[in-house]
């Protein structure tokens, strides 16, 4: 139990109710943080004017004079207003108020090319901000580790995976089925990937993935018209309430990105090594077992709660899938059911944010 004397308030943000993981992972940001007492400070919408956005600075210091005190929590979910992150360093201090960092994506590190200077100078400036706070929640151990690598001596918390927030009831009130599909010998093992697909390039390449026994079946939007090739098809784009019920259809979820089939290669394919990707939390929650990268910063969350594979190429998957019996994959059903309980009520952010208050 948290101390009930300490406040914790979060800086408000425009959260979009797009098709999209953005908009679905930081709602359910939010819903952990209230649902445990953390109240969401006033602030101006993202998308309003420049001129309009001014206003946000004398309120975030009149809650830091007159409302937060000594021990208590002001969070800021990173990316945020650089001058709201370097205000709350200066008053901090003053009011003995505790920032916390949540860090949903550190834009320098997106799309590698980590020697380049520009990209040197990105990250100093992201490393800068994110170490202001004295707490921090990072996606993963290796977020934890390149945080530390860039010299910062901030408290660093770990959340492990994203959750994916379904109501109480959803299931038995939803019209499509939540029930997992059960594999049959001889049957082909299908497989869900779900996000933008504009971003994830690889896709136009599944026929290069070795084994006849897979089939993926892909959600999201995307620009262009995708055909279906003779592993894949395309099934649309669907709200992200609606997707789990979708997606449940399926066997197994892939969790991969960039430009290859054969390496999570190109920005994009680097980054999972330190973010979360939201898919997992969406396969999790769906009842679904997952395929992550090997180097990704989730293996070390899919391994330790044996809910997945960890594959350093999509060809490993139709071997892998050739050598699991009937009963290995009842197993592995079982053991994502007790996860998926977890991801779908708030557990591994609420986790963090109990640990945070522990300090």
């Amino acid at each position: 139990m948290r101390n009930k004397k300490k406040k914790a308030y979060i800086l408000n943000q425009k959260i979009d109710h797009e098709f999209n993981a953005a908009g679905k992972a930081m709602r359910d940001v939010f819903w952990v943080f209230t649902r445990n007492g953390v109240k969401i400070m006033p602030g101006v919408p993202k998308d309003a004017s420049k001129w309009l956005k001014v206003f946000d600075i004398p309120v975030l210091v009149f809650y830091m004079i007159f409302v937060l005190g000594k021990g208590d929590y002001c969070i800021f979910s990173y990316p945020e207003n650089h001058l709201k992150i370097r205000l709350l360093k200066k008053l901090a201090p003053i009011r003995g108020v505790k920032v916390v960092c949540f860090i949903n994506d550190m834009n320098s590190i997106r799309e590698g090319n980590f020697d380049s200077p520009e990209v040197k100078e990105r990250i100093k400036i992201d490393m800068e901000l994110v170490g202001s706070a004295s707490i921090i929640m990072a996606p993963n151990k290796n977020s934890k580790a390149f945080l530390q690598s860039q010299g910062i001596t901030s408290d660093i918390i770990t959340v492990g995976t994203w959750d994916y927030i379904m109501e109480d009831g959803a299931a038995e009130n939803n019209e499509l089925s939540m029930e997992n599909a059960t594999h049959k010998e001889g049957e082909k093992w299908i497989l869900a990937f779900a996000g933008n697909l504009n971003k994830a390039p690889f896709i136009e390449n599944l026929n290069e993935v070795s084994g006849d026994t897979i089939l993926f079946r892909l959600w999201g939007s995307c620009d262009k018209k995708i055909e279906n090739q003779s592993c894949s098809e395309y099934m649309g784009s669907v709200s992200p309430e609606e997707l789990p019920y979708h997606v449940a259809g399926c066997h197994i979820g892939l969790v991969w990105d960039g430009i290859s089939v054969h390496a999570c290669e190109g920005g994009l394919g680097e980054y999972l090594q330190f973010n979360n990707s939201h898919k997992c939390g969406l396969y999790l929650a769906s009842g679904l077992p997952v395929f992550v990268w090997k180097k990704a910063g989730l293996s070390d969350f899919v391994k330790e709660n044996g809910c997945g594979f960890a594959i350093e190429s999509l060809d490993e998957i139709a071997g892998i899938l050739a050598g699991l019996s009937g009963e290995d994959y009842e197993k592995l059903l079982e053991n994502v059911k007790r996860v998926s309980g977890n991801v779908r009520k708030g557990y591994y952010l609420e986790r963090a944010l109990m640990e945070m208050y522990k300090d």
